[in-house]
């Protein structure tokens, strides 16, 4: 059916890097069992008001405050971050990335990391330690690509 409209196949790598661009988690990068769904910036997506299983798991670490926010980058050098890849600031180790790639719709490399809550603002710099080689990065606003550049029709067309 797909073929009819000029669809093609695609691996496992064209769907990381469309949601990478769309800043989507993924679970084993980005969500895991030791992840609140607060620390990936999920909360629209949990009524804390509500019961349900683990709730009271995720209010205790809610209320206990986070000890991580997961950010968007953008590298500001040539490289490409991956997963596992340290994050720095001046030199002192602060987070991890949990997916990075090449964006071909921006033309930079761009990842997701966690990071101190107190480093997670936009336009903060980090570092990216790449082949041991610190990598500036800047913190930018998620998700990377939106509007026309992510697919979606004006809503007069």
């Amino acid at each position: 059916m797909g073929a009819t409209r000029g669809a093609q196949p695609a691996g496992l790598g064209a769907r990381d890097t469309l949601r990478l661009e769309a800043a989507l988690p993924l679970y084993g990068h980005e969500l895991d069992d030791d992840t609140s769904p607060l620390e990936a910036g999920l909360d629209a997506f949990v009524n804390l008001d509500g019961e349900f299983l683990g709730a009271d798991a995720i209010r205790r670490r809610r209320d206990a405050g986070a000890t991580r926010r997961l950010v968007g980058f953008v590298l500001e050098a040539r490289g490409i971050a991956r997963q596992g890849h340290e994050v720095a600031v001046r030199g002192e180790r602060v987070g991890v990335v949990t997916s990075g790639a090449p964006s071909p719709t921006l033309g930079k490399s761009i990842g997701l990391a966690y990071v101190p809550p107190a480093l997670a603002e936009v336009g903060k710099t980090l570092e990216v330690l790449i082949r041991d080689r610190a990598t500036s990065a800047r913190i930018v606003e998620t998700p990377f690509v939106r509007g026309e550049r992510a697919g979606r029709r004006p809503a007069n067309a």
